[in-house]
Parts: structure tokens; C-alpha cells; sequence
């Protein structure tokens, strides 16, 4: 058996093997498949989510289907191609469309006769995604009401013309689709509790609803979904004047695992019933109130209440809650030995201390985010009492003014297997900061260091075998900054230099000649690079895929097209 060689292995070990590349990140499978063309008939295999942005690339639909058989999820939300409804009836027709269950055309228009075609030839779709779009109303959920039997998950969130979906058209939709499992309606202004009452009392599966700005929603419809949709994981609500609910509420939400308030008024009584009732199997809480005040709202008793009851939370979010500081965190903290994740935005009360007790006291923990915090603010620290949390991969440490580079280091030092990091708009981080970081963080996979005016190099040393996606975007980095990523970050797969004005071709060679995987740059803003060099940036690597331009940089319509049938999309920054 020792003596087999690899091409002995059956399809089945390689696909597993090609498998756990492709959740890496699905670039890493490229290489494989230039191989050979085994590989290549594998790696197809694998693949089930395509984002279509022009049909010129593709050829025929039936291409698309053979080529990928296990194809189940469609992208239409970078579609450049022309006209989309023309092509979603094309793709509707095609006999092989059946075999898609999700489907996402967030932000863009497709006329009714598109979606009436679109849902008589879909009949397994089971995920649609219709956010953010630019037509939208209730004559549009009674054709997917009619024509999508199977459809189990919709989100008609923020719609960019608001007034058109009603409380009609939830409950024309509701009563014909019974299976729906997954439902955001958040951002639909018309929408009042009569659209709560009609989905909990029809779709009797419902296990996520999502009810963020919809101002006409108030108490008595939250409780009525509490109350009657016994299937119900997840609640998403904002903007609710809550009063003390009824104790009935909480005891018939017996599934409920994850609850999202945001800018509500939320008394300590309702945090007192809701701990009350800790039978509930709770695993995710969030409190947040950026917009709303504190006044007639809970205190530190009510939230404490809450955490000492359900001390098996793995998700943790108080955000804006200006009360909280270092001390009353290292409370709180005695309450969460299962958190994994926590965020602390906008608690301007809070400093590395927090974090320092958080690392030491919740072992699990594997992302932390305390964006626009008092991060350096002078929160208390012994060498002595330096406790390393290798479980910590994610920290996000956005807008913290005060964050200086003695501190990152601190925060960096508890952290021996960081993976993701972003200080963007840290304006006293340096560039010593960020290389001495980097020294002992070799493990990083996405450095965010945007707006970042100070950072014009990384540093030089080993090579950053691991980072593949940098945001350096408004930051200092130049042309020599530039040489020092391409010879440092040989694995880079994405990098942002939206706004980096020191950047000119000088410094892009080294980019392209040593970042041989590299596919998507943002060069919006970059004004020293010229419509004229983009040719040339993807002959010279064939392996990017997306270059992000300012308009005035853009290419002619056709160099754009011959760019792109090399397999780069280049496009407008106001268009991404």
C-alpha cells in the first residue's frame, strides 16, 4: 500500500483533499487545476457558488451547468453585463436551472416579467436574496409567492424606494408560503405588527426573523412572535420602546438561541424577566444603543442580572453603553468562561485593561472587537501578570486614537496565534509599531491598517507566509512600502490602496513581479496610475481577477472587455 503511487488515489481521496483548500479561500484551488486536467474536472466538482458579472464570459448556460455540475448558488450583484432581465429569462429557460436553490440579486433591478419567468423555472429554489433593491413591492412578493413553492429563506431588506412593500403583501406571501423558515424584513417603513402577526401565524417553521428600522413594529408584535412562533432561534429587532412582557413570552420562546436588540428602550425589568426565564437555551445576546439614549433604560444591575443567568453564551455584543468601564467589565467576565466572541464597540468607558481580563478570564475566546474604545487610554498593566490566550484569532481595534505602538504590542503579546487584525484609523500607530507586530505575529492572515496616515512601510525581515489579504487604504504607504509588501508577502491574494497617493508603477512591479497569487487591488484614487498601465498590470499577472480604478483611470469600454475575457474585471471604485 505504501508503494501506491498518488495517481493511484481515487477521485473521492483527492476531492477530500482539494476540498480543504477550497475552504481556505477558493483561489487556492487554481494551481491544482492548471495541472492537469484530472484536477480540473475535480476542482470543478467543487464548486456550487458562481457570481456572474458578465454573460460574454461564460458562452452558453449549458457550459456553465456541465462544467460545474454541483453549481446551487447564483451571484448576480456585480453584474456588468448589460441586461439583466434579458439574461436571468435566458437563464430561467436554460433546462438545467433547476438544480439552483440560492439565488442573490441584492442592489440590482429586475423588472417583474424577468422574476414571473424566473419563478415558474425555479421550483427548488429555497434562498433569495432581493436586498437593497431599486424596485421593489407587494406585487413582487405575490409572484414569489406564487412561483417559488420551495423558498425557505427571503431577505427584502432596505429596499432603496421605501413605501412599496405593505403589510399586504407579508400576509399574501405568508399565507402561501408555510415552509418559510428565514425571513428579513428589516428597513420596510410600511410594515406594522399585522406582517409579525401574519408570519408567526402561518409560517409555523419560522426559526429568523430580522425586524431592524421598522418604525411602526412596537411591543405587542415582538411578543406575539414570542409568543407564537415556538420554532423561533433568532430575533432581530430595533427601535422598540419595550415595557415589562408578559412572563408567558419568554416561556413559550423555548428555542430561542440568539437575541439582537438595537437602539431600543430597554428597562432593567425586561433584562430581570428575560434572566427570570433562563431556561431559554440563549447562546448569543446583543445590546446595542449607538443611536439611542440612555436615558429610561437598563443599568449595570440589569445587564449583570442577565449574564450571571445565562453563563453559557458564546456571543457576547454591548455596544455604546457608556456605563461600562474597566471594573465592571472584569465583573461581567467572571460570567462568560464559554464566550467565543465578544464586541465592545463604542464603550468609550473601556481600556486595555478589559481586554487583559477578558483574555485571562474567558478561555475560549477567539475574536474581540472594541472599536472606538480608550484603547491606550491608561488601563493598568503588570509584566507580571501576562496571560497568553492562544485561542484569540480576531481582533478588531478600529478607531482607537489613543492605541500607541507600546500598547499594540501589549494587546499583540497575548495573542501568540493572531490571525486577522485591524487598527485602521489608529493614527498613533507606526510604522515600527506595525513591523514589531508583525515580528511576533507571523501568523497573520489580514492586516487592515486603513487611514492609517503615519504607516508608510511594514517593514523589512522574514517572510509573512501567511498574510493574504492587506487594507491599506488612505494609509502612508509609498512606492518603497510597496517593495517591502512584494517582498514580504509573496502568498498575497488581496490588497487595498484606495487613496495611497505616494503609489506609482515604480512600486506596482514589485507588487506583480512577487505576489505571484495576488488577485483583486483597489487603485482607486492612485492618481500617478494611468488607464494606460492596467493592461499591462494584467498581462504581467495573470492571476488577477478584479483591479478596482478611479472613473477618470478607467479604460475604454473595449479594452475593458478584452481585459476581462483574460479573466480580470476592471471597474469604477463607486461600483464595487
Amino acid at each position: 500500500m505504501a508503494n501506491r503511487s498518488c495517481k493511484d488515489l481515487p477521485d473521492e481521496c483527492w476531492e477530500l483533499i482539494l476540498n480543504k483548500l477550497h475552504h481556505r479561500h477558493h483561489s487556492h484551488l487554481e494551481s491544482p487545476s492548471l495541472s492537469c486536467k484530472r484536477f480540473l474536472s475535480i476542482t470543478n466538482a467543487l464548486r456550487t457558488h458562481f457570481a456572474i458579472t458578465d454573460p460574454a464570459l461564460i458562452g452558453p448556460l449549458s457550459n456553465l451547468f456541465h462544467r460545474f455540475p454541483r453549481l446551487s448558488s447564483l451571484d448576480f450583484t456585480a453584474f456588468r453585463g448589460g441586461d439583466l432581465d434579458r439574461f436571468i429569462i435566458d437563464v430561467a429557460v436554460s433546462s438545467d436551472f433547476d438544480l439552483i436553490e440560492t439565488l442573490n440579486l441584492s442592489g440590482t433591478e429586475l423588472p417583474l416579467l424577468g422574476l414571473k419567468i424566473l419563478g415558474f423555472r425555479m421550483k427548488n429554489l429555497k434562498s433569495l436574496n432581493f436586498s437593497h433593491l431599486r424596485t421593489l413591492g407587494d406585487v413582487h412578493l405575490e409572484v414569489i409567492a406564487d412561483s417559488m413553492p420551495c423558498l425557505e429563506d427571503l431577505d427584502i431588506s432596505f429596499p432603496l424606494h421605501e413605501g412599496s412593500v405593505t403589510d399586504r403583501g407579508i400576509e399574501v406571501l405568508s399565507s402561501k408560503l408555510k415552509g418559510m423558515r428565514i425571513i428579513a424584513i428589516s428597513g420596510n417603513e410600511l410594515l406594522t405588527d399585522n406582517s409579525l402577526i401574519a408570519l408567526s401565524t402561518n409560517c409555523v417553521y419560522l426559526t429568523h426573523i430580522y425586524v431592524i428600522d421598522c418604525s411602526l413594529v412596537t411591543p405587542f408584535g415582538i411578543e406575539f412572535v414570542l409568543r407564537n412562533s415556538s420554532n423561533l432561534n433568532l430575533l432581530s429587532v430595533s427601535d422598540i420602546d419595550f415595557g415589562p412582557l408578559d412572563d408567558c413570552s419568554f416561556r413559550c420562546a423555548r428555542n430561542l438561541s440568539d437575541l439582537s436588540i438595537y437602539d431600543s428602550v430597554v428597562p432593567d425589568e425586561y433584562l430581570h424577566l428575560l434572566a427570570k426565564n433562563s431556561g431559554i437555551p440563549l447562546e448569543g445576546f446583543t445590546l446595542s444603543m449607538e443611536f439611542q439614549p440612555m436615558s429610561s433604560c437598563f443599568t449595570f444591575c440589569g445587564i449583570s442580572s442577565l449574564l450571571n443567568k445565562y453563563r453559557s453564551l458564546t456571543f457576547l455584543s454591548l455596544a455604546a453603553i457608556d456605563f461600562l468601564t474597566d471594573e465592571k467589565m472584569s465583573d461581567l467576565s467572571q460570567c462568560l468562561s464559554a464566550l467565543d466572541t465578544i464586541w465592545l464597540d463604542t464603550c468609550i468607558g473601556l481600556t486595555e485593561s478589559t481586554f487583559f481580563t477578558l483574555a485571562k478570564n474567558c478561555p475560549l475566546l477567539e475574536n474581540i472587537s472594541m472599536q472606538e474604545t480608550n484603547l491606550g487610554g491608561g488601563g493598568g498593566d503588570k509584566a507580571a501578570d501576562i496571560v497568553k490566550n492562544p485561542r484569540i484569532k480576531f481582533l478588531n481595534l478600529e478607531n482607537n486614537p489613543k492605541l500607541s505602538d507600546e500598547c499594540l504590542a501589549k494587546l499583540a503579546l497575548r495573542c501568540p496565534n493572531l490571525e486577522v487584525l485591524d487598527v485602521s484609523s489608529c493614527k498613533d500607530i507606526t510604522e515600527k509599531g506595525i513591523a514589531d507586530f508583525l515580528k511576533s505575529s507571523s501568523k497573520i492572515r489580514k492586516l487592515q491598517i486603513n487611514e492609517c496616515g503615519g504607516i508608510m512601510n511594514i517593514g523589512n525581515g522574514f517572510e509573512l507566509t501567511e498574510l493574504e489579504v492587506l487594507g491599506a487604504a488612505r494609509s502612508g504607504i509609498n512606492d518603497d512600502g510597496l517593495v517591502a509588501i512584494g517582498n514580504r508577502c509573496g502568498k498575497l491574494l488581496e490588497l487595498n490602496l484606495n487613496g495611497c497617493l505616494g503609489v506609482t508603477i515604480v512600486g506596482l512591479e514589485e507588487i506583480l513581479r512577487n505576489c505571484e497569487r495576488l488577485r483583486k487591488m483597489n487603485l482607486t484614487s492612485c492618481f500617478s496610475i494611468s488607464s494606460d498601465t492596467i493592461g499591462w498590470m494584467v498581462f504581467s499577472r495573470p492571476s488577477l481577477r478584479k483591479i478596482i480604478l478611479s472613473h477618470s483611470s478607467l479604460p475604454s469600454e473595449s479594452q475593458r472587455k478584452l481585459l476581462l475575457h483574460r479573466g480580470c474585471l476592471v471597474l469604477s471604485g463607486v461600483a464595487q
